[in-house]
């Protein structure tokens, strides 16, 4: 529970500052990988329609978090205004979770 308290107000904070960028889904309320794909789709099928060419490319970011190094995100999430007890409370959290590889 304490957590997705966290991640709620890191949410708002990156939203309400307009930090994140419309075409991010994931994690944010009322979007999901399925809007995300619907909005993807509808773009590429209006190109198609317009006579526009479309080339994609798919990645699998399956467990893409436990991939992030975690120096790296914890820079990110300073440079977007995370600082502070919280930013200390992540990094300590990170320091406990195993990257794969």
């Amino acid at each position: 529970m304490f957590a997705s308290i966290i991640r709620d107000a890191v949410v708002r904070h990156l939203e309400d500052n307009s930090l994140l960028r419309d075409s991010q889904h994931g994690f944010r309320k009322g979007r999901s990988c399925l809007t995300n794909l619907l909005t993807f789709m509808d773009k590429v099928t209006g190109y198609l329609d317009s006579g526009v060419p479309v080339d994609t490319v798919f990645f699998d970011f399956v467990k893409a978090f436990d991939k992030v190094p975690h120096r790296r995100l914890a820079l990110k999430l300073e440079s977007h205004g995370i600082s502070g007890k919280l930013l200390q409370w992540i990094v300590a959290w990170l320091s406990n979770r195993k990257q794969r590889v």
